[in-house]
């Protein structure tokens, strides 16, 4: 078993290089981080505990408080493909049980070290609270991610971001399952714990290396199809007449300026925008344009990423409503406005806004209102 857990530790330090060398700034990226960085540190530990814990109750029995986090991480990550405009702070509470179980664990191994002997009542009870707290967790989560897979439109738009939420969703509770599965055998079998214990151990290990897999197979399976439309910046050449390498840089603007009038003359005139769930995918249909070249062309040839541009063009909508409602002297519902233009909630208008314009819409608002009487005053 050392020789697995070892080997999954490895592997997902690599996995975790790796996608960190090839990193996307994107919150979906960020959470599978943490997940390989949790799956090697899980690994790191029970390495050290089996190398070096002379205890055998604490080698086979201790639970790593890590693993709670593997379904809120899917879950998370889920979220992040399903749900337009999703805030992670939205959900800090579902990390709870994970801070409980690492103060229970770090308590109960500092009271071992002083005391220099195991507490076996003081074990027991940790481990039926760990084994509960994990075993909720990783059997909602997970199901939910796969409810809300499900009943999205994931599977239509990108069916390797299904294909990953749905097979690391089902090892997670496969996982789980080894729980009740390792309580019926030692109903049957109660002489054979260490044995029971041992083989389902190295089976949740083992499952452990296939997440990793399946986590470096998605991100650098993903992309483009071909080298075209990959994100490229430098070409090498040969030149013949006197064996110099010639390094060019990528012509952004010959490159896209043909299909950014296109894109933006689309977005503009048939305002686009508006449309609250607006993703990547569907502005790619509605345009008839590669989505990774329009992800490409607005990230290197516009410096801004998807949504600050069409938040952007939300957010100039809006100001131009507000500014003929003044003209007009009618009421200005800044919500209604808002969700007019193409915002689904309140907290993301608000958060663009100020992001976009520098100003609060309130502060945008007393500023034009001032800024019109002061007109007046002057006339």
């Amino acid at each position: 078993m050392q020789y697995i857990i070892i080997i999954g530790a490895f592997q997902a330090l690599v996995a975790l290089w790796l996608l960190i060398v090839k990193e996307k700034k994107a919150l979906s990226n960020d959470l599978f981080i943490f997940l390989l960085s949790a799956i090697a540190v899980h690994l790191t530990i029970k390495f050290v505990i089996f190398r070096f814990i002379p205890d055998e109750s604490i080698r086979q029995q201790m639970n790593t408080f890590i693993s709670v986090c593997y379904g809120p991480l899917i879950y998370l990550y889920t979220l992040t493909k399903t749900k337009k405009d999703f805030s992670l702070p939205q959900k800090w509470f579902i990390f709870i049980p994970l801070f409980v179980l690492m103060i229970a664990y770090f308590t109960i191994s500092c009271v071992f070290i002083i005391l220099n002997k195991v507490n076996h009542h003081l074990l027991d009870s940790y481990n039926n609270l760990s084994l509960g707290l994990i075993f909720t967790v990783n059997l909602y989560y997970p199901l939910k991610s796969i409810l809300i897979i499900r009943k999205s439109n994931i599977l239509n738009s990108d069916k390797s971001e299904y294909n990953v939420i749905l097979r690391i969703s089902s090892c997670i509770l496969i996982m789980e399952s080894l729980v009740i599965v390792s309580k019926a055998l030692l109903q049957f079998y109660p002489e054979s714990n260490e044995m029971v214990n041992l083989v389902l151990r190295s089976i949740s290990y083992f499952i452990l290396l296939i997440i990793c897999l399946l986590i470096i197979r998605k991100n650098f399976s993903s992309g483009p199809a071909n080298n075209e439309e990959s994100n490229v910046q430098l070409k090498i050449n040969n030149d013949d007449s006197d064996g110099k390498i010639i390094i060019n840089t990528v012509d952004y603007d010959l490159k896209f300026k043909d299909i950014w009038h296109k894109l933006d003359d689309l977005v503009s005139k048939k305002q686009l925008f508006r449309d609250c769930d607006l993703t990547l995918d569907s502005l790619a249909l509605k345009t008839e344009i590669n989505k990774y070249q329009i992800s490409e062309m607005l990230n290197s040839y516009k410096n801004k990423p998807f949504y600050r541009y069409i938040n952007e063009y939300r957010i100039e909508y809006f100001k131009n409503n507000v500014e003929l409602s003044i003209e007009r002297n009618e009421n200005i519902n800044f919500l209604s406005l808002a969700y007019d233009a193409g915002f689904k909630s309140k907290s993301s208008f608000n958060r663009y806004f100020k992001e976009i314009t520098g100003k609060t819409p309130s502060e945008y608002y007393k500023d034009l209102m001032k800024k019109n009487t002061l007109e007046l005053t002057i006339d």
